[in-house]
């Protein structure tokens, strides 16, 4: 019953899950099962995630219906976040929007961004979630609504590059050539990703964010990863 059951966070004093850390950890556990495939160490269902228990986790984190009617009377839900992302459940590292419901009585929205919604859409890749499971469709919607590459979808500068990490990672894992937008046109996301993100290579060849320092992501050692990782995932797709 406790709503950070199934995922994974940092331990020690910051003991509950989120979704950045459950994305990575999923990733981690997804490649490594392939890794082993038809080897020895195959077999290891007996050690194996509780992967069920790791997709309700990410669920109440999405913006939905279902994840509003969990936390109580308090939570709103606007059209605009719906099938978006949270951080973990009942946190959004955006806005914290107030609702005033048909009732009369103020309720709080939690606002979606773009990092986080492709990070929750990976963790259902990884997971093995069906395709046409619902959930799946609502965050592609909402990331097709919100597509561009000027900023972290309601986040503005904040965590730019890692926004464009888990954004070349997860439309190269759908293997997505043309990615199509909210009003119908169908962009060539890997051109216009790498044109992006080497534009704002530095002259010392690293990579920094230069608008907002949140999340480390002044460190050009960081940053420079996410780059360089970003680019990676675009050309093993070309």
């Amino acid at each position: 019953d406790n709503l950070f059951d199934g995922g994974v966070g940092y331990g020690g004093s910051y003991a509950h899950s989120d979704l950045s850390n459950t994305h990575f950890a999923l990733e981690a556990l997804y490649y490594s099962k392939k890794a082993l495939a038809d080897t020895e160490f195959d077999d290891s269902s007996e050690f194996d995630l509780d992967w069920d228990a790791a997709i309700e986790f990410v669920s109440r984190t999405q913006n939905s219906e279902a994840t509003i009617e969990r936390l109580g009377e308090t939570a709103a839900l606007r059209k605009e976040d719906e099938g978006g992302f949270i951080y973990f459940p009942g946190d959004t590292k955006s806005d914290v929007i107030s609702v005033t419901g048909e009732d009369g009585k103020e309720r709080t929205a939690l606002r979606s961004y773009g990092s986080m919604s492709y990070a929750g859409l990976l963790s259902f890749i990884y997971a093995d979630m069906a395709e046409d499971d619902p959930r799946i469709g609502l965050v592609m919607n909402w990331l097709q609504n919100n597509y561009t590459l000027e900023e972290n979808p309601g986040m503005d500068a904040q965590g730019l590059y890692y926004y464009y990490h888990t954004m070349s990672k997860a439309l190269a894992i759908t293997g997505t050539q043309k990615f199509e937008t909210g009003d119908g046109r169908k962009v060539d996301w890997k051109n216009d990703l790498a044109l992006e993100v080497m534009s704002r290579q530095q002259s010392d060849g690293s990579w920094t964010n230069v608008e907002s320092n949140r999340w480390m992501e002044d460190d050009p050692a960081l940053v420079t990863s996410y780059s360089l990782l970003t680019l990676q995932h675009i050309y093993r797709t070309l």
